[in-house]
């Protein structure tokens, strides 16, 4: 019963990114989903757990593109258990600690992504790719431990309607 949680995430990580990545961008800049829930199991769950997620999310990451899959399996693994250790050694109570190590875990991904894709244009995909992914991925992290910290709640929001 308790692998359950996972694999829906897992299912509605594979629902963004068929079909609500593209709908969902903005300025260039997409949602990185699955480097933020990896984060978030990285910041809540254990090494073991932070481990097997974190490779089923970067197979379902990386099966648009095959010839990704390797490097994402690398840029997404390895950063997860980092994130993981960090979680395990340093106080993370306040949110914009959590905000910048999903930030810098966001960087990583997006800069090594950018490098693999096309090492001639790496400024250039900087500006206009990484850029505006990591501030639209940091949003949405942000509003997700403004809920898990339940300074937002379903019953707040239905106050104010």
């Amino acid at each position: 019963m308790r692998i359950i949680p996972y694999i829906l995430y897992l299912f509605l990580l594979a629902f963004h990114l068929t079909i609500f990545k593209q709908i969902t961008s903005a300025y260039g800049g997409l949602i990185d989903l699955s480097v933020i829930m990896i984060a978030l199991v990285a910041l809540y769950r254990s090494e073991t757990t932070t481990l097997w997620f974190a490779v089923c999310a970067a197979v379902i990451a990386g099966s648009p593109r095959l010839d990704m899959m390797p490097w994402e399996l690398l840029m997404l693994v390895i950063p997860a258990l980092v994130v993981n250790q960090i979680s395990v050694r340093i106080n993370l109570e306040s949110i914009t600690s959590r905000l910048i190590i999903v930030g810098g875990f966001l960087l990583v991904h997006q800069a090594f992504s950018a490098l693999i894709i096309s090492a001639r244009d790496f400024f250039y995909l900087m500006y206009s790719s990484v850029l505006p992914t990591l501030i639209y991925s940091m949003i949405v992290a942000w509003i997700i431990f403004l809920f898990i910290d339940g300074r937002i709640t379903w019953k707040k929001i239905k106050a104010l309607f």
